[in-house]
């Protein structure tokens, strides 16, 4: 058996690691951002009966599960989605639907918060008028919360809106009024 010196086995070890190296920086590596573009991991979705949404103004609130959202009266919209950047189809609902079941109107300041404590103030009559909508399906399908659903706050290409990100909220959890 040939006798290993130092030199040998720090050549062994060079090469092992230089070796390592080269294989794990050429795989690829994949991300939650690479499989959702909207960067997290997956959520499980809410339970048939969950609450997962309300609207409040006052002492009047009122709370939607998945079912009872479903059951109002809805179009399907397609537009550019800015922060994905491509055209998707969205099953909406017109915000100001949502507005009248709590007496909501003109003047009113609007908070729309999100699951993540984000939030957006502006009058009912702008919400309005920027012609808003709540997505509740994209492409036929539920919109997971790890994507931005399950409700969340769109417009048309056509609206004053349609770039004005700041009120494109997502993952919406409530409507009030200040």
């Amino acid at each position: 058996m040939p006798k290993t010196t130092p030199g040998d086995t720090m050549k062994k070890i060079m090469t092992a690691a230089l070796t390592a190296t080269l294989i794990l920086s050429s795989a690829p590596i994949s991300t939650a951002a690479d499989s959702n573009p909207y960067g997290t991991s997956a959520v499980d979705p809410a339970g048939p009966n969950e609450i997962i949404f309300s609207v409040s103004k006052g002492g009047r609130k009122v709370d939607f599960t998945m079912a009872r959202i479903l059951k109002m009266k809805s179009t399907t919209i397609s537009i550019y989605e800015p922060f994905i950047k491509k055209r998707q189809k969205f099953t909406v609902v017109p915000m100001k639907n949502f507005f009248a079941l709590a007496a909501i109107s003109g003047k009113d300041k609007v908070i729309t918060t999100a699951l993540n404590d984000y939030s957006y103030t502006n009058t009912a009559s702008k919400f309005v008028g920027a012609g808003a909508y709540i997505a509740v399906a994209r492409d036929g399908e539920p919109i997971p919360y790890n994507q931005g659903g399950p409700l969340r706050i769109v417009f048309s290409d056509k609206s004053k809106w349609a770039k004005y990100l700041d009120a494109w909220n997502w993952s919406l959890a409530s409507i009030s009024v200040k």
